[in-house]
């Protein structure tokens, strides 16, 4: 190679790196690319979704007032070791995965370590240390996302978007830069959340009953002549911060039984009694020997108890499966279809939302022309299920004077900035299935159930109340050859002037360890230390005079 092709050689390397050097200072001197290359080591961790909120009647929150905290681990520092001893084992297993990262992460804390020198976030937990409502309220995925119950039927409401989350600005190996401490951001709280019709101390009222009497089954508060729910308990309960829990054990804690359809057995009498006062039937007495045999098969009372001579009132006092298999035959099956339907049997009641209870099952009038269908079903067994929701609503309408309410359980949408109800619900208009006389007339025969009646376990310590009971066979059987029952008892308090309807479910039992009348006293009792029904003197209305002209 000649000299002339060397220099020219030399020229061109010359000029190459000139204009890299030239390249690089373009590149330094401009800002817009030392941002672009500082954003590259901006990493955001989102310490979980916003999401609007639950509110009893009187604005109290359901959700989003227990605490949750997230500790911060960034690379090359001490916080594995510092925080591997405190936390969790599926919290221990995210650290030893992630402990080569080269970004920070979070993890799940149940105390604040900000002592420790480790950076540590409070956020709101989505449901309480003690959960309350939760076969109401539902629950959420790993999404954030309302898959069951109100969370489902309200998602549209209650989801949002934005969320607190924290940033950090890292060097390339995940390391803080110096200077930079991470920087929390929290959206401001707005939007819609949802008021309910529940009173919170009444639903932990009910709750603390039926964790202290019941092993399954469910406790409904409704305000009489409203339809308003003030408290629903199903049992077993669920967490609804750990569902997998529940889906692992593969029990029934996810269902909630209060909307859930069941045998009735024999709180489904007031029916016929309602259907035989409507026709002027009050007269009909019947003779009890303990059985009465239809079409060659046998209908006993339970035990076999002879009741000997009863009217009305005293069937309904002593449950005189016999008394009512007759008057049954008396009324005809499309009476009895009449008043069941008229009274909310065999449909769905929505409650809120899309929330509904299932419609179970009403024989229809053809059906009834079975004589043996007609006889189960007097007394309120064969094909009849039905969900302790329509049970209450039923048992509403006679304490309330004849009006069918429907049950719900949302108020309305509420401003959660300001606390304000900005879109009532409207509830649906009530209906009279029954005329007042009558209504009044089962009401009081009702309360003689608990003062004369086998309803005594009932009786409350202040004032009176009514209501009927029922244990319903269910066609299932233990090992041993016992057979699993439901124990009910439908009722309402004060008797004379009622304030609300109670209905007490236990389902699937051989044998139930605290009678469903019991547990529906204790609660009648704590409404009355919570204020509810304390009236020293009961009003009497013009209702109550039809009762004392029969």
């Amino acid at each position: 190679m000649d000299g002339r092709r060397l220099m020219a050689l030399f020229a061109c390397f010359v000029l190459a790196f000139t204009v890299v050097l030239g390249r690089c200072a373009v590149v330094g001197a401009n800002g817009s690319y030392a941002q672009a290359a500082q954003g590259q080591l901006v990493t955001s961790l989102a310490l979980g979704s916003d999401r609007g909120n639950f509110y009893d009647a009187q604005g109290v929150p359901l959700t989003g007032q227990g605490k949750r905290y997230y500790a911060l681990c960034i690379p090359g520092e001490s916080s594995y070791a510092r925080l591997f001893d405190a936390v969790s084992e599926s919290a221990q297993d995210l650290l030893y995965t992630r402990r080569n990262s080269m970004q920070p992460f979070l993890v799940p804390l149940s105390s604040d370590m900000t002592g420790l020198g480790i950076y540590t976030y409070e956020v709101p937990e989505r449901y309480l240390d003690v959960p309350i409502a939760s076969h109401l309220l539902g629950y959420l995925n790993g999404d954030g996302e309302g898959v069951a119950g109100l969370e489902l039927a309200y998602e549209d409401v209650l989801h949002r978007d934005a969320g607190s989350y924290v940033q950090c600005v890292t060097n390339a190996q995940g390391t803080l830069l110096e200077g930079q401490e991470p920087v929390l951001t929290t959206p401001e709280q707005t939007g819609l959340g949802v008021r309910l019709t529940l009173s919170e101390p009444v639903q932990r009222a009910c709750e603390g009953i039926a964790r202290s009497g019941m092993t399954q089954g469910c406790i409904l508060v409704l305000e009489c002549g409203t339809g308003r729910v003030l408290a629903s308990v199903s049992l077993p309960d669920f967490d609804p911060g750990a569902v997998e829990k529940s889906i692992a054990a593969d029990d029934t804690s996810l269902l909630n039984r209060a909307l859930c359809t069941f045998n009735v057995g024999s709180v489904f009498k007031p029916v016929l009694a309602a259907s035989a006062l409507e026709r002027n039937m009050d007269w009909f007495t019947h003779d009890c020997k303990g059985y009465v045999e239809v079409d060659g098969h046998v209908y006993r009372c339970a035990m076999g108890i002879h009741h000997g001579l009863v009217n009305l009132r005293g069937a309904l006092e002593q449950s005189c499966n016999c008394y009512f298999v007759r008057l049954g035959q008396q009324l005809g099956g499309e009476a009895i279809w009449e008043m069941a339907d008229r009274l909310g049997f065999g449909q769905t009641i929505y409650l809120s939302g899309g929330m509904k209870c299932a419609a179970g099952t009403l024989p229809g009038a053809d059906v009834l022309e079975n004589t043996g269908q007609l006889a189960g079903l007097s007394f309120g067994q064969g094909q009849l299920t039905a969900a302790p929701l329509q049970v209450a609503a039923f048992m509403d309408a006679i304490a309330a004077g004849g009006l069918w309410h429907t049950p719900f359980v949302v108020e309305g949408l509420v401003d959660e900035a300001t606390g304000a109800l900005s879109q009532p619900a409207e509830p649906a208009p009530a209906q009279q299935v029954l005329n007042a006389e009558d209504a009044a007339y089962l009401r009081d025969m009702l309360e003689s159930v608990v003062s004369e009646g086998i309803g005594g376990d009932a009786a409350t310590e202040a004032q009176t109340a009514a209501g009927k009971t029922g244990t319903a066979q269910t066609g299932q059987f233990t090992e041993e050859g016992e057979e699993l029952l439901n124990f009910w008892f439908a009722g309402f308090w004060p008797a004379d002037d009622p304030e609300v309807t109670v209905v007490v479910m236990q389902d699937g039992l051989a044998e139930a360890e605290i009678s469903s009348a019991e547990l529906f006293s204790r609660v009648c009792d704590a409404l009355h230390y919570l204020e509810l029904g304390g009236k020293d003197e009961p009003a009497q209305g013009a209702a109550d005079e039809g009762a004392e002209k029969r």
